[in-house]
């Protein structure tokens, strides 16, 4: 059985002639910068620019300043005032009692009202967004 195998494996050596495999998989290896089956490390780094993209005369866009999250920052002042006037309200006893006899008094149009206030304010923050983030690419061109 076990020269059956030797003999296999002879036979496989000699079809795939290991020897250069090992030998063009180093070379590969050394060029691309690749860990050799010993765990050393060897070879060049790769180029910034994937081969696949040099010379196709796509250029990436040039940045000269850091891009400004506008809706994080809308979004984040929104959430702070929200919390602000929570805090307020819920602070002193009285003015939780006149905002919670407000809430309860509101009828089906008074909460009709604030349904279209509470839209209108996302609209506006949406359009805020949009406007600040067209006017820092115009300026940034």
């Amino acid at each position: 059985m076990a020269d059956e195998n030797t003999e296999q494996t002879e036979k496989l050596e000699e079809l795939f002639d290991a020897e250069k495999t090992d030998a063009a998989a180093d070379a590969a290896r050394a060029e691309t910068g690749a860990a050799h089956a010993d765990g050393s490390f060897g070879g060049t780094l790769p180029e910034a620019e994937p081969a696949w993209l040099a010379g196709r005369g796509i250029a990436s866009p040039e940045r000269t300043t850091p891009r400004v999250r506008w809706a994080g920052i809308i979004w984040g002042l929104v959430f702070a005032a929200a919390g602000g006037f929570a805090l307020w309200t819920l602070v002193a006893p009285e003015r939780q009692a006149a905002f919670s006899d407000w809430v309860l008094t509101l009828d089906n149009g008074g909460w009709a009202v604030a349904a279209a206030f509470a839209l209108g304010a996302l609209l506006l923050l949406l359009g805020l967004i949009q406007g600040l983030k067209a006017a820092s690419r115009r300026a940034g061109e």
